[in-house]
């Protein structure tokens, strides 16, 4: 006897629609490579975010030695982090509204991303445009594709 794919009601052979949830069954020979997609990327989300955890927590600390305590992006790149590991969390429990959590973290982890740099492209003596693009790079560039990657249909199909 077959399980539904998102509430594992027991189901008759070739059944197309769970009685109890309605979900579609039809998509259960994809589901296990939508399911490694969503694993492998919501470990790889917790992975980078306790680094941006760690990250803005140290540039805290740099910017209270330095007696700067109008910085604030610090805090800001912690938090989304704590708020794309809940996300991230939620999702390997196949909670759609993960993707949501998720999102919001990551959207305002980005547009901080895109003010600092911004900030920095204006100081010259941060070492230049190049540099200060070459390095935001780094970090807005993987927040995106994971973003995109997160809201494919496959995922989504696995959270639903």
């Amino acid at each position: 006897m077959e399980k539904c794919i998102r509430c594992n009601t027991p189901l008759e052979a070739g059944t197309n629609f769970c009685p109890t949830c309605g979900t579609d069954q039809r998509f259960t020979i994809g589901s296990k490579q939508s399911s490694t997609l969503l694993i492998v990327l919501s470990i790889l989300t917790i992975i980078g975010s306790v680094f941006q955890l760690f990250r803005g927590m140290l540039y805290e600390l740099v910017a209270a030695a330095d007696n700067n305590s109008e910085y604030i992006r610090g805090w800001i790149y912690s938090i989304t982090a704590i708020v794309t590991i809940a996300g991230a969390v939620m999702m390997l429990m196949k909670h759609l509204k993960g993707l949501y959590v998720y999102t919001v973290g990551q959207a305002i982890y980005i547009l901080t991303c895109f003010w600092a740099t911004s900030v920095y492209m204006n100081d010259p003596d941060f070492g230049g445009e190049g540099i200060v693009i070459a390095i935001a790079s780094v970090f807005i560039v993987p927040a995106i594709i994971f973003l995109i990657l997160f809201w494919t249909d496959d995922c989504k199909r696995v959270l639903r």
